[in-house]
């Protein structure tokens, strides 16, 4: 088959992006279909080289393979006197695999002057086989073999150097294999003899790629040009963002860049443009009796609803799925948020500005004199932004915003420390949603937990409460597959607390000094905490017990079961 149909029979690629690819084609004789896919972002190289792995029977030396054969390599290029020049122009390594064969690693197997070459000169009456190469790899083996010191001196031309067409296929590259392994934030980190990029794939640093240190000034230029920020400022952190398509995914990039010793480093997040698909209430997580409580806050013309949690946790998820779930059509519905990371329809958004003092307290006393119906603010982070949004929820207006607390109770306690009268916090508060994120079990790998009647008691209790039967249990623990990168996990999923201001905590709340434990009192049998929300998910088979107990800063089960 050829490449392109391996490629659009695999759903990597539609049939119009294999045409703009085949018409670029027509213009650059000689390039390779594959190398223009990579470079034009709608593949990563990764996904080339598993469908030139289909096509061609050959395989792909891993990073394992490679290191174990780099002294082979090395005494290989050194016999047979192949210049760092050589190796470069035609791109491959090579090294004797037997008594009379030689494997050669290289980007381009079918590259006919490569095979000419060898044939002739380097591997006559030899029999070789042929193997593929990363180019990330490629390049940092050769600047391993030839010891490639940096020659970009103090006055190089930056704006050049992001600009070069190898540094360019470097950055989509790395941006398409993020796509390809749904990561949330890339990590391009300095190091004294190179550089390491890392994905954040469900929660966890995953994926570290070497590369030449020579080739991170470029790197470091050519995503400063693309996000808008100063490629020659190098002592000062900087902000910025891009929108790129990669692997057939619209995805907005938030870029930070901080001074390090050993050179800037980046951190940049994905936000993919999928929001039709991800913010859907019924389809976040949360469950059944959860949602029919929330959306009855969300029913009320009036009233604070507050989403809590740590950075990463996914409230700006849930949020988004809630201004989704408003009716904007007959509804005003505005936002004000720092950064906007998502534009949701039919929704009017502002973006804060504090340094010409278009601050969350500025923009909210502005939007109020908006006729607004639904107000969401990104984040309370002080009373002035506090007080004005209980005021707005007397006025009339519904408002959703987040609060960095670890728990439901906590908000309300954490509101009137910050200088909101606890009779309003009673009085506006509906409701308050804690969350955080769980690894989804990957489905194709997930097998039943070994000896689930042996776990511990306060886990058999809690199920016990939940009213979960043990006919039902369906208990799953992760394997590990290809599908999942041999995690045994593959997305994740959000567990919740929902804690409504009933007259009992409005009550508690009201009392001379309220306490988390008078609070928590008033909440009543039927309140479900975060570890039981994800001991019921657990128990159903979506995620695992590891990470319940991570969840809830407990023991590893394991150890209570070796024991």
């Amino acid at each position: 088959m050829l490449l392109g149909q391996i490629l659009v029979g695999r759903s990597v690629i539609d049939d119009a992006a294999l045409s703009l690819a085949l018409e670029r084609q027509k213009q650059a004789v000689g390039e390779r279909l594959g190398a223009i896919l990579v470079r034009l972002g709608l593949i990563s190289e990764q996904t080339l080289l598993q469908a030139l792995c289909e096509q061609l029977g050959l395989t792909v030396l891993d990073d394992a393979h490679l290191a174990a054969v780099l002294p082979a390599i090395e005494i290989w290029h050194r016999e047979n006197a192949i210049s760092q020049a050589l190796a470069t122009r035609y791109a491959f390594v090579g090294f004797a695999s037997g008594e009379d064969s030689v494997t050669i690693a290289a980007r381009d197997v079918l590259d006919s002057s490569l095979r000419e070459l060898l044939e002739s000169t380097l591997c006559p009456g030899r029999r070789v086989e042929y193997a593929l190469i990363a180019a990330r790899d490629l390049e940092r083996l050769l600047a391993q073999i030839y010891r490639i010191q940096s020659a970009q001196g103090p006055q190089a031309d930056l704006r050049r150097l992001a600009e070069d067409a190898p540094v360019v296929e470097l950055v989509n590259g790395v941006m398409a294999r993020a796509t390809d392994t749904r990561a949330s934030d890339v990590h391009i980190e300095p190091e004294e003899f190179g550089f390491a990029v890392r994905y954040r794939i469900d929660g966890v640093l995953q994926g570290t790629e070497q590369y030449p240190r020579e080739r991170f000034d470029a790197v470091v230029s050519r995503i400063k040009l693309i996000s808008g920020l100063d490629i020659a400022e190098r002592r000062m952190p900087q902000d910025g963002r891009f929108s790129i398509r990669t692997s057939g995914v619209d995805t907005d990039v938030r870029v930070s860049v901080i001074p390090g010793v050993q050179g800037e480093s980046l951190v940049l997040r994905l936000l993919p443009n999928t929001q039709k698909t991800r913010f859907d209430l019924n389809t976040i997580g949360i469950e059944a009796d959860h949602l029919q409580l929330y959306k009855s806050w969300m029913a009320q013309p009036d009233g604070v609803i507050l989403v809590t949690g740590p950075t990463g946790s996914g409230k700006s998820t849930t949020l988004y799925a809630t201004l989704l779930a408003c009716d904007t059509a007959h509804e005003r519905v505005l936002t004000v948020e720092d950064p906007v990371e998502y534009q949701i329809p039919g929704v009017t958004q502002f973006q804060v500005h504090p340094e010409i003092g278009f601050t969350f307290p500025a923009a909210l006393r502005s939007i109020l004199r908006h006729d607004p119906d639904t107000i969401m603010i990104g984040e309370i982070r002080d009373v002035e932004t506090a007080r004005i949004a209980v005021q707005a929820s007397l006025t009339g207006h519904r408002v959703f915003s987040t609060l960095h607390t670890n728990d439901t109770a906590t908000a309300f306690l954490r509101l009137s420390d910050m200088g909101v009268e606890p009779f309003l916090v009673g009085a506006t508060v509906r409701g308050v949603v804690a969350q955080r994120l769980v690894r989804r079990l990957c489905t194709a790998c997930a097998k039943p937990h070994h000896a689930p009647e042996l776990m511990p008691t306060s886990v058999l209790e809690a199920l016990e409460k939940l009213a979960v039967r043990r006919e039902d249990w369906q208990f799953m623990e992760p394997a590990g597959c290809s599908q999942c990168g041999g995690t045994g996990y593959r997305g994740r999923i959000a567990v919740y607390e929902l804690l409504a201001a009933t007259d009992r905590l409005r009550a508690a709340l009201n009392q001379p000094s309220p306490t988390l434990e008078s609070l928590m009192n008033a909440a009543g049998t039927g309140f479900r905490t975060l570890r039981e929300d994800a001991l019921l998910k657990a128990a159903r088979g979506v995620t695992s017990l590891e990470e319940v107990y991570t969840l809830a800063g407990g023991v590893d089960y394991r150890d209570t079961l070796n024991a």
